[in-house]
């Protein structure tokens, strides 16, 4: 058995079976999922969204980013200052490495706040328009009906919305 694993043609030729037997049962299981391939198509309600353009494209997203951003990058950097004062430099490269990983965790924190606002503009508009799945623009080459640009309205409204209560609240 293990020399004709070594022999790669074999290896080869079996690789290409189960590649074949593979595709051959995600037709079947297509088949069955929708009664007749031809019709899967025109009953399916896949949308897509381009998530790239959403940020570069709403200023008011990518302000925020970045002053949540920065506004990060200033704390931790006075933090570093008040604390590293009295450090030897090994400490301190220590204590700098410490505040590059809160630096990440805080990034990844922001990020997945803005992602949460995106996600959630993405779930209105396929609620409106009925659809089962939304997938990203980039993994899809052919087909599903494009919601980029409802998304990126309901997501000027909703970030509108918001801007509206933060000033209300300021007043208060």
């Amino acid at each position: 058995m293990m020399q004709a694993l070594r022999n790669k043609h074999n290896v080869k030729t079996v690789s290409f079976i189960v590649a074949v037997v593979f595709v051959l049962g995600i037709g079947a299981y297509a088949m069955m999922g929708t009664g007749n391939i031809a019709n899967a198509a025109p009953t399916s309600s896949i949308g897509v969204v381009d998530q790239s353009t959403m940020i570069q494209q709403n200023s008011t997203l990518g302000a925020q980013y970045q002053q949540q951003m920065a506004a990060a990058a200033s704390e931790l950097q006075s933090e570093f200052d008040a604390q590293s004062a009295n450090m030897s430099e090994e400490e301190k490269q220590q204590y700098f490495a410490k505040m590059q990983e809160r630096f990440g965790e805080k990034q990844a924190e922001i990020q997945k706040n803005i992602q949460g606002k995106i996600d959630a503009a993405v779930k209105e508009v396929a609620e409106k328009k009925g659809l089962n799945l939304v997938v990203d623009k980039a993994a899809v080459l052919y087909g599903g009906v494009d919601i980029s640009n409802e998304v990126q309205t309901s997501l000027t409204n909703a970030l509108s919305k918001e801007a509206t209560a933060d000033q209300a609240a300021d007043k208060k």
